[in-house]
C-alpha cells in the first residue's frame, strides 16, 4: 500500500504521520519533496503525463527500498519524519547497522509493510497519484484553519524567501528576471509587487482552490480512497479518527500509539494562539496588511474551511 500524507504545508502531517508510524506494519513517513515537483512540471507542460507517473512510481519504489533497509535514514532530531518521532527508531538503526538474512523481496511480501509518503498540496493531482498506484493508493488530506496556515507561514518567511534563499527549495519559474514560486503561476506581477502577507494569502488559497475543487470532481468510489481530517478536531477528539484510519489502511493501532498520542500532545485544550479570540484577533491584525482583493480571498477561505471542515468531523 501507498499511503500519502498530504495537505498544506504546517497543516499536521508531521504529527499524523509520527501517529500513523505507530500503526502495525506501517514504515517511517518519508518526505516525497522532489516527488510532487513531478506533477507540477506536468501541470506547466514541461514532462508528459506518462513521464510524470512513470517517475513518480520509481521514487515511491526508491524511497520504500530505502526505507527498508536503512538507507537515507533520517537522524535528524527536530524533523518529523526522523526516526526519533518513530515509535520504535532503534529498528531503524539495526536496519542500518545490520545485514537483513531474510532477502529483501521475500520481507515484502511476507509482511506487506506500509509505505508511508509525505506530500504537500497533491490532492490537486490526485488523478495522477492514482494512475501510479491505482488501488494501492490511500491519501490522508489533512486540513487546517487559514488563519492558523497562515500565520505559520508569515512566522517562516514564506512570503519572502521563496525564489530568494537558495535553502527554500521550492519549484520556481523564471518570469522578468526573477524567480517566482510555482504557487504563483498565473499572478506573477501581483506576486512581485506585492507585500509577503498578502503573497502568503494568494499562495495558500490557490493550493486550497486547486485541491477543493479536485476533490469536488473525483468520482464518488474514488473518493474511497481519501480521508480528509481536519486538524483542530482531530487534535481535541482524536479516538475517531484513530479508528476510522485503522479502517482506511487496513491496520491497527499497537502499544506504542497512546505514547505518540501523548508526545503529540492528543487529545488537547485549544488554547492561547489557537483559541477563537486569538485568531479573530490575528485575522485583523492581518487584514491590515492586504488589499480589497485579498481580504476577500482571505473571508472566502475562512468561510470555505469552516463549511467544508464540518462535513469530515467525526
Amino acid at each position: 500500500m501507498c499511503l500519502v500524507i498530504d495537505g498544506i504545508a504546517w497543516s499536521g502531517k508531521g504529527m499524523i504521520g509520527s501517529i500513523l508510524g505507530s500503526f502495525a506494519g506501517v514504515e517511517i513517513m518519508k518526505e516525497g519533496a522532489f516527488t510532487q515537483f513531478f506533477s507540477v512540471l506536468h501541470n506547466l507542460g514541461k514532462i508528459t503525463r506518462d513521464a510524470a507517473v512513470v517517475l513518480m512510481k520509481t521514487e515511491a519504489d526508491s524511497l520504500f527500498v530505502d526505507s527498508l533497509i536503512g538507507r537515507n535514514t533520517n537522524f535528524r532530531v527536530k524533523d518529523s519524519s526522523s526516526v526519533w518521532h518513530n515509535p520504535n527508531p532503534w529498528r531503524y538503526f539495526r536496519r542500518v547497522l545490520l545485514e537483513d538474512k531474510i532477502p529483501l523481496q521475500d520481507r515484502i511480501k511476507n509482511h506487506r509493510p506500509i509505505f508511508q509518503w509525505q506530500t504537500h498540496g497533491q490532492l490537486a493531482n490526485f488523478e495522477l497519484y492514482y494512475e501510479a498506484f491505482g488501488e494501492r493508493l490511500r491519501m490522508v488530506e489533512m486540513i487546517r484553519h487559514p488563519v492558523d496556515l497562515i500565520g505559520k507561514w508569515m512566522r517562516r518567511g514564506y512570503g519572502e524567501l521563496f525564489g530568494v534563499n537558495p535553502l527554500h527549495m521550492t519549484l520556481c519559474v523564471r518570469y522578468h528576471e526573477h524567480d517566482v514560486p510555482y504557487l504563483a503561476v498565473g499572478w506573477e506581477d501581483i506576486y512581485l509587487s506585492t507585500n509577503p502577507a498578502e503573497r502568503v494569502v494568494r499562495m495558500i488559497g490557490s493550493q486550497w482552490d486547486h485541491s477543493y475543487n479536485t476533490y469536488k470532481s473525483i468520482p464518488k468510489m474514488l473518493k474511497e480512497q481519501i480521508l480528509i481530517v481536519p486538524f483542530e478536531d482531530f487534535v481535541q477528539h482524536p479516538k475517531p479518527y484513530l479508528s476510522s484510519l485503522e479502517q482506511f489502511i487496513k491496520s491497527c493501532r499497537t502499544r506504542h500509539t497512546s505514547r505518540i498520542l501523548r508526545r503529540a500532545n492528543c487529545p488537547r485544550i485549544l488554547h492561547g494562539r489557537q483559541s477563537l479570540d486569538a485568531r479573530e484577533s490575528r485575522k485583523k491584525s492581518l487584514e491590515l496588511q492586504l488589499s480589497k482583493e485579498a481580504r476577500y480571498i482571505l473571508n472566502r477561505l475562512i468561510d470555505e474551511y469552516e463549511t467544508v471542515s464540518t462535513k469530515f468531523v467525526l
